[in-house]
């Protein structure tokens, strides 16, 4: 009860100072915390998914995905017709206008598009949109985007919030630097979302306001006026201005504190979903040693000997889900049909005596996140034989020795950029780049074939036999998807997503 004490320590603190202004209904203000510091409001140029998120509420994209049935929907097109396998043709919504007053139209599609897509630009993730060939205007109303070869997912990758659009002027007369260069990350916060930007400071704060000109489209009318993200690092302290009602809305807690928050009175706590999948990548093919790893049946004994259920169960969180296969359920082309390993830690010591190593075989397992996870595997791992040492890098250090191939097992998470498509994780995990520890020349292509494929079936085939293959090589053992904890104001209506981009333009008071 350690966290639950010190914020409730700070929250007796704050309200008996009066220092706690006030959020909520009353003034019609939804103040919601990000513990990470950012520097720039625009997600091109500062990766972050709480960015992303704001992102959400201030753009709109050409399409919207529907967060509880997952189809696309028209939001600044009204419809769309695919003229042949690597063209997309879209009609685009009249009478939609920017914030600055400016209409909408083909020109904006095509001048953002083009911007994102050109090199000197230097976006964050461009494997999100350099997908793209070209961007052409048919007529003031109407768009062709065409791909560099036939991508089933275009309307999955056009729905993400990297895709929205700001008006042309913007992009074609962005600030310039000290040496006279375009400087694209200081543009100004220009879109035709539900809320528009008012203020943003570097490391801390950003303020939306309702937008009251916005169109009728599939994201609704907002209910709440102002929206304001506000950065608290410790979360100890975000949860104690939640109890005095400085903040309304508090994420990134461990499940135990989230637990010890459901005892609060005007706080609701709730469980969502969580597209973020944790796994293993064994190297199988002995890049960094000759290893035990490399044996098969070392690797399917590591698989039977974790309690993934109960793990799961017990500490990843109520809506988090067992895995058979690497990718998120709801994802286009995900198939949890493949080979499974389920626990069995006699089966096991089996498998390792059958290997050579009747007495167990000590491994390295290297990780930057979850340790408390890990050592619940590690502990599973012990019981059978394996005796396993663990060390913690930064995100950065962990991808260089993967990079180096000098990793014998890691523990490490992917959230697929929020894509509901398959190519959003295994795509981008299994094709043979230097962190791929599969590194399987069958897989590659038959996941090369399902990222080209426009049918459907054929193309959910193709998928399924690559995570079939990978699961019979068992170089990436599935955890499982997370489960992620939201503590906010009782008067607040919330819905999480598995995304992870809280949607508040859906939110409203009670």
């Amino acid at each position: 009860m350690k966290t639950l004490a010190k914020a409730f320590s700070l929250a007796a603190f704050l309200a008996a100072s009066g220092s706690a202004a006030q959020a909520g209904k009353a003034d019609d203000t939804l103040v919601w915390v990000t513990n990470i510091e950012a520097s720039i409001p625009l997600v091109w140029w500062e990766n972050l998914v709480d960015i992303a998120a704001m992102m959400q509420h201030t753009m709109d994209t050409l399409v919207y995905r529907n967060p509880e049935t997952m189809e696309y929907e028209p939001l600044l097109a009204t419809e769309w017709t695919r003229i042949d396998d690597r063209t997309l043709e879209f009609r685009l919504r009249p009478g939609v206008t920017f914030h600055d007053g400016s209409a909408f139209d083909a020109e904006d599609v095509v001048v953002s598009y083009s911007k994102l897509i050109d090199p000197a630009t230097k976006v964050m993730n461009a494997s999100l949109v350099n997908w793209m060939e070209q961007i052409e205007k048919v007529d003031d109303m109407t768009v062709r985007i065409v791909s560099k070869a036939p991508f089933p997912a275009a309307l999955e990758f056009l729905a993400s919030t990297r895709m929205g659009i700001m008006p042309s002027e913007v992009w074609l007369n962005p600030p310039k630097t000290a040496d006279g260069q375009p400087d694209y990350a200081h543009m100004p916060v220009i879109g035709t979302g539900p809320y528009r930007m008012t203020s943003f400071t570097p490391g801390g704060d950003m303020v939306l306001e309702r937008n009251e000109a916005y169109f009728d489209g599939p994201k609704g009318q907002p209910a709440i006026g102002r929206v304001v993200m506000k950065t608290i690092l410790d979360t100890e302290t975000a949860l104690a201005e939640l109890m005095v009602g400085s903040v309304n809305w508090v994420t990134g807690m461990q499940q135990d504190s989230a637990d010890q928050m459901r005892e609060m009175p005007g706080v609701t706590v709730i469980d969502g979903p969580d597209m973020r999948i944790s796994y293993l990548m064994l190297d199988a093919t002995g890049r960094s040693g000759d290893t035990p790893v490399k044996d098969i049946r070392v690797r399917q004994a590591i698989a039977h000997a974790i309690d993934k259920e109960g793990i799961a169960k017990s500490l990843v969180g109520p809506a988090s889900q067992v895995l058979n296969a690497g990718c998120y359920p709801t994802q286009v082309g995900c198939t949890q049909d493949v080979i499974s390993y389920a626990y069995d830690p006699e089966k096991a010591k089996a498998l390792l005596a059958e290997a050579g190593y009747p007495n167990g075989i000590e491994i390295e397992i290297d990780a930057y996140r979850d340790r408390y996870l890990l050592e619940a595997i590690v502990g599973n791992l012990r019981d059978v034989g394996i005796r396993s040492s663990i060390t913690m890098l930064q995100w950065a250090g962990l991808r260089a020795e993967m990079d180096n191939s000098k990793i014998e097992v890691v523990q490490t998470s992917w959230s697929s950029s929020g894509l509901n498509d398959v190519s959003g994780i295994a795509s981008v995990l299994l094709k043979m780049t230097s962190d791929d520890y599969c590194q399987s020349p069958e897989v590659k292509a038959l996941l090369d074939k399902g990222d080209t494929t426009i049918d459907p079936q054929e193309r959910n085939a193709a998928y399924k036999a690559a995570l079939q293959k990978v699961q019979e090589e068992l170089c990436w053992v599935p955890l499982y998807a997370h489960s992620k904890p939201y503590a906010f104001s009782e008067e607040l209506n919330f819905v999480p997503t598995a995304d992870g981009f809280p949607l508040f333009f859906l939110s409203s008071w009670k």
